[in-house]
């Protein structure tokens, strides 16, 4: 089983996932697919119900974990869907990360 988004060239290996984590690719991937809003998904995938985040996994392993990669494709792509993240290659997207770069240079400057 993979998760490949093809507008992000993403794939992502999820045989090492166990049943908990295979259920709840599932659970997110059917809310994903229903377009449900941005930070609704970002609660339900990030939040406590999420089988990541137990005591058992230190902060490198979650970020480097097969289900997190996939989750977190899939919030972005949902940002990106509803007009809160600017699409790649954008003149939006462009134009905000000058004005960052712009206000960090001012604050560096003080």
């Amino acid at each position: 089983m993979k998760y490949t988004n093809s507008l992000s060239g993403l794939t992502v290996q999820l045989d090492p996932l166990n049943d908990e984590e295979r259920s709840f690719f599932q659970l997110a991937y059917r809310e994903f697919k229903k377009n449900v809003p941005w930070l609704a998904f970002d609660e339900l995938v990030f939040g406590t119900r999420c089988p990541l985040f137990s005591r058992s996994r230190s902060y490198p392993d979650v970020l480097e974990h097969p289900l997190f990669l996939a989750l977190k494709d899939m919030s972005i792509q949902l940002g990106v869907q509803q007009g809160l993240i600017a699409r790649p290659g954008s003149r939006k997207g462009a134009a905000v990360a000058e004005r960052r770069k712009k206000a960090r240079r001012r604050q560096a400057a003080r």
